[in-house]
């Protein structure tokens, strides 16, 4: 009897802890990568619902070594662990490492010695594959990464005068070009843009440049006043993301004015045009430990017409709590601020959403430990605030410059008219999977194209889209995301004729003919 008594004290307990955790929803842990003074505050999903973070030990001697961790859906770093040392002295890695479609893995760039580049793709478990060092022609700082349009990859930082900077690598991570513009600041985020191109953001400056690195414009985000009556002047941490078709896209960073720190979060058009900015939360940074409200980006919600911002307030080296916000895209309205509940403090934070989680990575407070975060609830809410009615609710209907008369946002809406998240919503038929089997609900849009091609359809989350020429060489390659039911691919600039998709999962074979006329 006692020894059964035990038994079911001892199972109580683990149901009533298995219990606790499923209700919190929160998970959270640290990885200790060796001395102090980390930087990691960029992480990327992994297609097993794991999740990879990368970073360095800043401001310190011999910094010539680039550390990664892969954790899991539940914010535990139990799986591998790499190190990557080059021969040379390393200037701060910030967020510089995006995933690498072709081979499957990441790729990541650092600067070295002045005018030097530290190149190097991983596979997808972390273990190097080749680095490279490259000399460019005038030494740049580097903030963010993405892959290339036209292959290879793409990233942005600053020169040695303050401006904003980019550079083009190959697939083996040469350095192609190098450009400067006459814009100040130091570029975080470089993305795709819609139509061609890239659009890069930093220091309250956002630009758009060409796929060949061409200047096309800039704009200077304009921002509320702070309470104190002074402008914010200073933004760093810029992030950008990218809204479905003509939405343009998203522009958070962190605000500082003569006397407070804030988060921003903007909505600018591809051509450049700000359709509004909001200040997102407001400390005062002449009180004890400089507090501010720091690093944070923008994430879609699962209710349409927002998304999700982010990011952590407190003490500039100690650290502070997570905390989160839904945003309307459609006019900036802003939902309760709500505290993400991390008993960790963070320095760094970096959101992303993944197999149906918020997740966050970055650096614990006084930069000691890598950091991971989940939480597997927040991407639902639906709460915002009105001094008139308490709440408001709001629908993928409200957003601005969707165009309502011909092209190509219409014949979608017209073809398949539920939207989500600022994507079309293509419905799944009922099968049977045996194995891999071909199905027909897989759509190229426009076809015949002129270089921008959409994707839309049945999405396997953690396949690939592979586009071929005809003489079958890979031309371009994105994974599937959790969320993705439309992908576009930007094949300006290659050679007109007949290509082929090949959509390559575990549930789905299938292959597509396009034309670029």
């Amino acid at each position: 009897m006692k020894g059964n008594f035990k038994l079911f004290s001892s199972l109580l307990f683990v149901a009533l802890f298995a219990f606790t955790a499923q209700a919190q929803n929160v998970f959270e842990s640290t990885k200790n990568w060796g001395a102090f003074n980390h930087s990691a505050w960029k992480i990327e999903p992994q297609s097993m619902q794991n999740y990879v973070i990368m970073g360095n030990k800043f401001f310190q001697g011999n910094n010539n070594t680039l550390y990664m961790s892969e954790f899991s859906e539940f914010a535990q770093f139990n799986s591998w662990n790499r190190v990557h040392a080059t021969t040379e002295t390393m200037q701060t890695f910030w967020k510089s490492f995006c995933k690498s479609t072709y081979p499957v893995g990441y790729f990541a760039v650092a600067q070295i010695n002045n005018n030097r580049v530290y190149a190097i793709l991983t596979n997808a478990t972390g273990h190097k594959m080749w680095d490279r060092i490259s000399t460019l022609p005038f030494a740049v700082q580097y903030g963010g990464v993405c892959t290339a349009t036209n292959g290879g990859y793409v990233a942005c930082g600053q020169n040695n005068n303050g401006d904003l900077a980019v550079t083009k690598f190959d697939a083996y991570g040469v350095a192609q070009w190098t450009y400067d513009y006459p814009v100040s600041g130091f570029g975080w985020t470089i993305k795709q843009a819609n139509g061609g191109g890239y659009v890069i953001a930093g220091t309250r400056n956002v630009i758009r440049i060409d796929v060949a690195g061409n200047f096309v414009w800039s704009r200077t985000i304009n921002l509320p006043t702070s309470p104190d009556g002074s402008a914010y002047s200073y933004t760093e941490f810029e992030e950008i993301l990218p809204l479905s078709g003509e939405n343009g896209f998203i522009v958070t960073g962190s605000a500082f004015s003569n006397q407070h720190s804030g988060i921003y979060t903007a909505r600018i058009s591809w051509s450049g045009t700000q359709n509004w900015s909001k200040i997102n939360d407001v400390v005062d940074t002449n009180q004890p430990g400089t507090p501010v409200c720091w690093v944070n980006n923008a994430v879609l919600s699962n209710n349409s017409g927002k998304v999700i911002t982010s990011w952590r307030r407190g003490p500039v080296s100690a650290g502070g709590g997570l905390f989160a916000q839904l945003v309307n895209i459609a006019d900036g309205a802003q939902g309760v601020v709500k505290s993400l509940n991390n008993t960790i403090p963070v320095a760094e934070a970096f959101a992303t959403r993944a197999h149906g989680r918020l997740v966050i990575g970055g650096t614990r407070g006084t930069y000691s430990n890598a950091y991971a975060y989940a939480n597997t609830t927040f991407l639902n809410e639906n709460t915002f605030s009105d001094p008139s009615s308490g709440s408001i609710q709001l629908d993928e209907t409200n957003i601005e410059n969707v165009p309502t008369g011909s092209g190509f946002l219409t014949s979608v809406r017209n073809a398949f008219p539920t939207y989500e998240n600022g994507k079309p919503v293509f419905e799944d038929p009922i099968m049977t999977y045996a194995s891999r089997t071909s199905h027909q609900d897989l759509t190229i849009f426009p076809n015949p194209s002129t270089g921008l091609v959409y994707v839309g359809g049945v999405m396997e989350v953690g396949a690939s889209l592979r586009v071929f020429d005809l003489s079958g060489r890979l031309v371009m390659e994105k994974n599937i995301q959790e969320g993705d039911s439309m992908i576009d691919f930007d094949l300006a600039g290659q050679a007109k004729g007949i290509y082929t998709i090949q959509m390559v999962g575990t549930k789905y074979n299938v292959t597509r003919k396009f034309v670029i006329q």
